[in-house]
Parts: C-alpha cells; sequence; structure tokens
C-alpha cells in the first residue's frame, strides 16, 4: 500500500532566516534629501582659518575664505526579477510570489549592508589607510574591554566627543566574550531590542553583525582570518538611498504574473577620524 501514502503539503510557505546586519542602518542619512534629480551629492567642508598672535600697531594677515569638498556617487544599482506563471499559480499553494518578494526585498537591503562593509574594508587595506585600527587578536573575556577602550583611545585621540552616541558593530564571536562586561543588557531594555542592539558599553550600542568585512592578520593568499569590528559614530558614514521600490507588472511574452524590485544608492567613509575597526581573530 506505498503507492496510497499521501503527501500533504503545507499550506504556507516558510522563510528563510534574515542575516542578523544592520550596518546600513547606522549611517549619516541627512544627505539623502539632497540627493533627487542627482548622480551625485557634494559635501562642503569649511576650513578652520589660521589664528595668529596680534602685535599691537602692526598691519594683520588676512586668509581669504576656503573650503573643501568630498562627493558621496550614487552608483550602486541593484534588482531582481521574478516571475509565476499562471498554470503554476493555479495549480500550487498560494502565496508564493508573496513569499519570494519579501525576500527579494531582504536581499536588495543587504547589498547595502555589504556596500558599508566594503568601504571600511578598504579604508583599513588601503596603501594609505584611511580607517584607522587596532589588533585585537585572540579575545577572551579577561582582555575584551581592553580591545574596545583601545578603539575608543583612537576616536578620542582624533578629538571624538565623549558625549557622541558610538555603535560598537561585532562579530558574534566578540560579543561571546564581551556580553559579561556590557553596561546594559538586552533584558534590560526592550527597545533597544527593537533597533538590533544587543548591549551598552559606555556611550557605544552594541550590536551584532554578520556581514562585517574580513581580512587577514598577515600577507598571504590563503583564506581571511580576521574579522573587522567597528567602532563608529552615526557620522563616520553618509548613506544616500535614492531608488528603493518594488513593482508588480504582467510580462508581454508569457501567461504570468511578475515582480521585479530596483534598488539605488551610494555611501561613503565621509568621516574617517569618527571609525576604528577592531581586528579580531575568526
Amino acid at each position: 500500500m506505498n503507492n496510497a501514502k499521501q503527501t500533504i503539503w503545507h499550506k504556507a510557505y516558510e522563510r528563510a532566516l534574515e542575516t542578523i546586519t544592520s550596518l546600513r542602518n547606522h549611517c549619516d542619512f541627512k544627505y539623502e534629501r539632497d540627493s533627487k534629480n542627482a548622480d551625485k551629492v557634494r559635501i562642503l567642508n569649511a576650513v578652520r582659518p589660521t589664528v595668529r598672535t596680534y602685535v599691537p600697531g602692526t598691519a594683520i594677515t588676512r586668509d581669504a575664505i576656503s573650503s573643501t569638498s568630498q562627493d558621496i556617487t550614487i552608483d550602486q544599482f541593484k534588482y531582481f526579477n521574478i516571475g509565476f506563471d499562471d498554470i503554476l499559480k493555479a495549480q500550487t499553494v498560494p502565496g508564493a510570489l508573496e513569499a519570494s518578494a519579501k525576500e527579494g526585498s531582504l536581499a536588495l537591503a543587504e547589498e547595502g549592508d555589504k556596500y558599508v562593509a566594503s568601504l571600511v574594508k578598504a579604508g583599513v587595506e588601503a596603501a594609505t589607510p584611511t580607517i584607522a585600527s587596532v589588533n585585537g587578536g585572540t579575545v577572551t573575556k579577561a582582555n575584551a574591554l581592553d580591545k574596545v577602550e583601545d578603539g575608543f583611545e583612537v576616536l578620542y585621540k582624533n578629538n571624538c566627543k565623549v558625549s557622541e552616541t558610538y555603535w560598537l558593530e561585532v562579530a558574534p564571536a566578540f560579543h561571546k566574550v564581551l556580553r559579561p562586561s556590557m553596561t546594559e543588557l538586552l533584558t534590560n531594555n526592550v527597545e533597544m531590542a527593537k533597533k538590533g542592539i544587543v548591549g551598552k558599553y559606555g556611550n557605544a550600542n552594541i550590536t551584532i553583525e554578520n556581514l562585517l568585512p574580513t581580512g587577514r592578520t598577515a600577507t598571504g593568499t590563503g583564506a581571511d582570518d580576521t574579522y573587522y569590528n567597528i567602532l563608529r559614530t552615526e557620522h563616520a558614514i553618509a548613506f544616500v538611498e535614492q531608488i528603493n521600490k518594488v513593482e508588480a507588472y504582467r510580462p508581454q511574452d508569457s501567461f504570468e504574473d511578475a515582480l521585479k524590485g530596483l534598488y539605488a544608492f551610494g555611501a561613503k567613509v565621509v568621516r574617517p577620524e569618527e571609525i576604528v575597526v577592531i581586528k579580531t581573530a575568526m
């Protein structure tokens, strides 16, 4: 009677677990409003004037007002495009297209996090690094806080304010040894949990990240052996989302419903003095 046994399909679609990542969320989005009808946003930076000693009765030196600028280029374009044939739609469990659309939207959002990670990696590994780093090596419960304090030392030397709000984005392995030293835990603050914050140390909100950049502690072509944990202010990296949408449509060359999503964005490390990487062993 084996041939008479039935296979019953559950009338719902299980969704994949969402990647634990929030790198994009901790960026500065204030330049986004200027990105309409533009392929780049230019940021002007005021230059501090020279201070000189005044000698009574003598002429003073006058400097012209000057400024510097940097551009955030909107040059990242990601999309998905999925179709669901009418015949398949009629003969399968409902909800496939909707479930796939949700997965597509999440996949597009993760591209933003991956791009932020790539900018940090490039800044650390450049021939002339633009992002500072400290070597944490193998972290333990005994030395985890020392590694964080080493990172804060770099930022404070760069004149980052003690009162600033910081983000400490760590790999799960770093979080495991850092957790006992957190000054405030997730279990004590539900609002923190809603933002993905697992705890705090001083002014740093701590989040677990599975899309952190990785690298090597030594030269060579082997596999990466180091996590690049990130300590930064929300002003360190600017992020601009220009297009973020999902559209339903009917293709003319088939009998199916289809969905397509487009994500256009750009980002840049605009304040490298406000970010530091803590390298820890994988």
